[in-house]
């Protein structure tokens, strides 16, 4: 593996997070602003060019509903635990 590819926990997070903007219907734009930075600057957390910092992962977590502990554990233990968002549509009702 080479020096600039993500690995272990960062990169399980950044799968784990662009899973649940898939679920949701979430843009890049959408969780950068959350948590105060440009989309460009999500993208170069989501690719691991970028680190994340620990103060966002609160804000990350509770826009999808979770607790930190809950988005660090990754996707397969959230929907293992019952625990992801809404789908896109899901819950809405129409007129």
């Amino acid at each position: 593996m080479s020096s600039n590819e993500p690995e272990g926990l960062e990169s399980q997070l950044n799968e784990t997070i662009r899973l649940l903007m898939t679920r949701t219907g979430r843009r890049q734009v959408d969780v950068a602003e959350v948590i105060g930075i440009t989309r460009a600057s999500l993208s170069q957390r989501l690719l691991g060019k970028s680190g994340w910092k620990l103060d966002d992962l609160p804000l990350v977590a509770d826009y999808f509903g979770l607790t930190v502990c809950e988005l660090l554990s990754g996707y397969a233990a959230i929907s293992n635990a019952k625990r992801l968002p809404p789908k896109k549509g899901e819950g809405q009702t129409k007129l």
